[in-house]
């Protein structure tokens, strides 16, 4: 039986002391995607973008858009810019249609900055929807 909060073994001190950091239920979501051994990168990059994961709800759509979406400017535009969780998983379904391949991920970084408003991203994104 594993402990109530899970914490690999190769976890630094400032990613073990960001995880304690946590409300409870982002810690269970937390813990929980940590039992299925995510991408090594992700959580230095979520703890340093965001030091409190503000509610329950959005630790797997940030990773999914890490996972899914080739754009890591687009990762780090949603951690800055969403944290409702279904305002987050239109955002996912946005950039996974649009943000498909490494021409359209780099016209993408060419014109969206990181302090863009949330408008703006997605005003970009809907425009180049595929038809």
């Amino acid at each position: 039986m594993r402990p109530a909060t899970f914490t690999p073994p190769i976890m630094t001190a400032s990613t073990t002391a960001w995880l304690d950091d946590q409300p409870p239920a982002v810690r269970a979501e937390l813990d929980n995607l940590l039992s299925y051994g995510p991408d090594p990168e992700f959580l230095p990059q979520l703890a340093a973008l965001l030091p409190v994961v503000p509610c329950a709800g959005l630790v797997d759509l940030y990773y999914d858009i890490w996972y899914c979406v080739p754009s890591r400017l687009a990762f780090r535009l949603a951690v800055r810019l969403l944290h409702d969780p279904s305002r987050l998983a239109d955002f996912l379904v946005l950039a996974e249609r649009v943000l498909v391949d490494e021409a359209i991920c780099k016209a993408f970084a060419a014109q969206v900055q990181e302090d863009d408003e949330l408008h703006e991203v997605v005003g970009w994104l809907k425009r180049h929807l595929p038809r």
